[in-house]
Parts: structure tokens; C-alpha cells; sequence
């Protein structure tokens, strides 16, 4: 069984190749690319290049970002954030998983692509995180100045929104929400009247993170006559998958066409067809991506679609799911590791699956811990396995999941006892359940 695979037609990668050819000779004169390579002893062929040694190219993930250093990229890139500088900014990255912390990216605010997004004017910025709040700003102000039109702004951190901010949203009159759809998800639950709030709002658009089945349909029952998009985006290399109606209507959520201006890669591609997506990212130049472990996991349908498009990539989760975040919360496979030893003597192995539940028209999250034990558990253990989960598991950094239950921001932890796992060749202990 072949293990990678590029995510282009053949008529493509015949087009590409000099393309990508002519890219990787330049790239690996950068200063950072030149590192990786040195590191990695691998030294780029222009003349012998062809797409089955592509594969050969040495991968690179956060940690290279890491080890390397930020002034090699830096180096790099002074000329065009010289002459742009307002394009640029400096923003953390958190890790992923349990192998890195937060990484710091030099980003170009420019990110959304898809044509609808110049139809925008007035918009709603619903961001916790600060640094992508103003990315997004940034790109306004980018925008404001190519297109020479008057285009707005208004940020609001969705977990902490009150009463008092309504006026103010009122007042905006905004013509489309940027968030995550977590944040949409949060909003639309903890103001019933949303869709009154957001009266004026004809587009939400929706990146960064998985969608599941019920975060759309709510959205969609609060925001009447509402366009609802969302592309599949990292905040590294920025937009990977481009939405379309025609995969939305056939697959549902988390279905996307590959962009074609990146190179996407499947590698250790698992008897599920599922693999570690992996993206070149050509431009520009100075700060591009070869070969980038983005951490997420897909799989790829070779189809021909309504749009003209061919093949489809299903998002399915992340690499070994360490980080999953919910509706104002961040479950984590550290953190469950953690509680887990107090009670290590009961449990033989575990699994977590996290998901969304509606009640009463708002989304609650829900975690429910899959437990092999050593012995036999009657129910009184496993209430009491229960109470030592709720009480110390922590889902923000003051929270627990039984004082988020009271409040009803969590519904109460879930376990299920099962005789035997399913052998599979990649162990995921903790995912995310998007149907």
C-alpha cells in the first residue's frame, strides 16, 4: 500500500512541475530552508527533479520552526515586510500536541481568498485570541487600501460578551461574522434573541477549526437567510481546503477542494486511507512552508464535482487528537493523563470522545471517557471515578468539568466501560466527534 500521496491530477502535476521545481531552487537558497536542509543532509537536485522524489524532500513541523529560530526567517523576509509593513504582523501559535509549546510565525494578514470575502464590508470580529483578532483586522486594513473602499471592524471576545456590549453590536449594523465555530456556537447558545442581535448579518464565515453537524444546523436556525462558509485554514499556511455547496450538500461539513496555488500531501496513510496532511506553501517565496506537518488528518476521494473541481479532501481530526477545543473550553489529553494517574490502578486503557449536544436550542459540550479496567468496576466505582474526573478535571484554567456542569456550560462527564479496544495501526486516545 502506497503510504503518500500528492493531492493533484496528473494533468496538474505535469502542469506544476516546473512550477514547484523552479520554487524549490530558490527556497533552498533561503537562509531558514537552507538550515533545514543542511540539518536534515538533503540537497535540492533542479536538474533531476521530478515528482517522485518529491517525497524525498525533508518534512518540517513546528519543531524545526523552533530549533532553527525565528531571525533566520526573519532574515529572510525583511525586504517585502519592509516595503508592506502593515501586512505583517508576529503571532504565537500554540502547540499541538505534547512535542512542542507555542511557536511565534511571521504572518501575512492577507487570508481569506474566496471571492465572497471582498463583498465584505462591516465585520464582526468574534475571536478569544487576540493575535487573530488583529490578523484579521490587518486584513481589513489591507483590503481597505487596495480596494480604496471604507471597510470596518468591530472585535469582541465571545466568552466574555455581556449585556452591555448589545448596544454596541446594534449599533455596528455589521454585514458578516469572522470567527471560529466555536465562538458562533457559543453565541448563538448563550444569546437566545442571536438572530435579533445579528439582524443585519448576511455571510458568516467560519475558519480554523473542525464544524460539526450540530454547530451548523444551529447556526443555520439562528441565522435565517444567512450564507454560512467556511474554508479549511491553517494559521500557518493559511487556506489548504476551498469550500464548495456541491461537497457541502453531497458530504456535509469538513469537505473541501484542495487549493490548487499549495502542494497537499497525505503521508502515512493508514488501511482507513486516513494520513497526516502535509503543505507546501509557495508564495510568497520568503515565507513559505515545504513540506509542512500540519498535524491534521484527512483522507482523499478521487471524484469529479458539480463544480468542474476534481477529488475531495474529508477533514477527520487531528494527529493523535492531544488538543481539542469546545465551546469555551479546552479538553486535553495531558490533563485527562493527569487525573487518570489518581486513579491509575483502575484503569487498564482509556479513549475520550468529545462532542457537542443540543438542549433546549443550545450546544453543550460533552466528554465521554471510553475505560478498559483492570478489574471488574460496580457502579459505585465508577461514580466515584466520576466524582475524581469532574472534581479535577480541569476544561479553562480555573474550571472544572463538574463546576462548569453546574453551571451549564458542560454536561456532566460520561463513562463507558468496554471489554476490549479495536487494534488499530494509529492508537487515538482523544477525538472529536463531528457527526
Amino acid at each position: 500500500m502506497n503510504t503518500s500521496l500528492i493531492l493533484k491530477s496528473e494533468q496538474e502535476l505535469k502542469k506544476d512541475r516546473i512550477k514547484v521545481k523552479n520554487f524549490l531552487s530558490h527556497a533552498s537558497k533561503l537562509s531558514f530552508w537552507s538550515s533545514h536542509f543542511d540539518k536534515n543532509n538533503y540537497k535540492f537536485d533542479y536538474k533531476n527533479f521530478r515528482w517522485e522524489n518529491f517525497n524525498q524532500i525533508p518534512l518540517s513541523s513546528k519543531k524545526d520552526f523552533i530549533s532553527i529560530g525565528l531571525a533566520q526567517r526573519l532574515s529572510d523576509t525583511k525586504n517585502i515586510v519592509r516595503s508592506n509593513t502593515y501586512r505583517f504582523m508576529l503571532k504565537p501559535t500554540a502547540g499541538t500536541s505534547r512535542e512542542t509549546g507555542p511557536v511565534l510565525f511571521l504572518k501575512n494578514a492577507d487570508v481569506l481568498v474566496n471571492k465572497s470575502y471582498n463583498q465584505i464590508y462591516k465585520t464582526l470580529i468574534l475571536f478569544q485570541p487576540r493575535a487573530i483578532s488583529l490578523r484579521y483586522v490587518l486584513s481589513d486594513v489591507a483590503r481597505s487600501i487596495n480596494s480604496k473602499n471604507h471597510i470596518q471592524s468591530l472585535v469582541l471576545n465571545p466568552f466574555r460578551f455581556k449585556s452591555e456590549g448589545v448596544e454596541a453590536v446594534k449599533e455596528f449594523n455589521g454585514d458578516s461574522i469572522i470567527t471560529f465555530p466555536a465562538c458562533i456556537g457559543y453565541m448563538t447558545s448563550n444569546f437566545r434573541r442571536a438572530n435579533e442581535l445579528f439582524h443585519s448579518v448576511k455571510r458568516v464565515w467560519l475558519s480554523g477549526d473542525f464544524l460539526s453537524v450540530k454547530e451548523l444546523d444551529l447556526t443555520k436556525s439562528k441565522f435565517k437567510n444567512v450564507n454560512v462558509d467556511i474554508d479549511y485554514i491553517t494559521t500557518e499556511v493559511d487556506t489548504i481546503g476551498v469550500y464548495c455547496k456541491f461537497l457541502r450538500s453531497q458530504f456535509g461539513p469538513n469537505t473541501y477542494h484542495p487549493n490548487k496555488d499549495k502542494v497537499i500531501e497525505l503521508i502515512d496513510i493508514d488501511e482507513n486511507g486516513q494520513g497526516e496532511i502535509v503543505v507546501t506553501k509557495m508564495e510568497p517565496i520568503q515565507m513559505s512552508f515545504i513540506r509542512y506537518r500540519t498535524g491534521d488528518v484527512g483522507r482523499w476521494q478521487e471524484l469529479k464535482c458539480k463544480c468542474g473541481e476534481s477529488g475531495v479532501i474529508f477533514l477527520e481530526g487531528r494527529k493523535n487528537m492531544d488538543i481539542i477545543k469546545g465551546l469555551g473550553v479546552l479538553i486535553t489529553r495531558a490533563e485527562i493523563e493527569r487525573v487518570i494517574l489518581m486513579v491509575e490502578k483502575e484503569i487498564d486503557e482509556w479513549r475520550g470522545e468529545v462532542r457537542e449536544v443540543e438542549r433546549n436550542g443550545t450546544l453543550l459540550g460533552e466528554l465521554t471517557l471510553l475505560i478498559k479496567p483492570n478489574q471488574s468496576l460496580n457502579p459505585r466505582k465508577i461514580e466515584n471515578l466520576k466524582k475524581t474526573f469532574g472534581e479535577n478535571l480541569l476544561l479553562t484554567p480555573k474550571k472544572t468539568l463538574s463546576q462548569l456542569s453546574a453551571e451549564k456550560k458542560f454536561m456532566p462527564l460520561k463513562i463507558k466501560i468496554v471489554k476490549q479496544f479495536e487494534e488499530a495501526s494509529k492508537k487515538v486516545l482523544l477525538r472529536k466527534i463531528l457527526d
